[in-house]
């Protein structure tokens, strides 16, 4: 069970590196509305695998940026990042080609990283 993932301080580096990626919010729609990072995108878990989520995702990656995956406490983001991996070594997905989990989610974000983000 072996996937790729960074540390929320990791991740602030990317972002304010300016690299081009893909921040991925799993969580259901409620949640995402209270509270999220600036430029991701909301795919619920339950929805990730729908064709038309992943023709989204497929498009936004172009084959070349990567995809980070958060969730509230990274539990759901895991799950998102294992799920990816295996459309990926389907191979039916050729524009999707590299998912990281953010450890620890947002919770760990507002512990690590921003203290004024708020949580719930």
């Amino acid at each position: 069970d072996s996937y790729k993932e960074i540390s929320c301080v990791e991740y602030q580096r990317i972002r304010k590196s300016g690299a081009q990626h893909i921040l991925l919010d799993v969580r259901v729609p409620r949640q995402y509305e209270m509270c999220s990072l600036d430029g991701s995108i909301n795919i619920p878990f339950e929805h990730l695998v729908d064709d038309e989520n992943l023709d989204k995702i497929e498009a936004s990656s172009n084959g070349k940026l990567p995809i980070y995956c958060l969730c509230r406490r990274g539990i759901f983001s895991v799950a998102a990042t294992k799920r990816m991996d295996e459309v990926i070594a389907e191979g039916r997905r050729k524009g999707i080609h590299s998912v990281y989990n953010i450890k620890g989610g947002l919770t760990a974000w507002a512990k690590e990283v921003d203290g004024s983000f708020p949580q719930y």
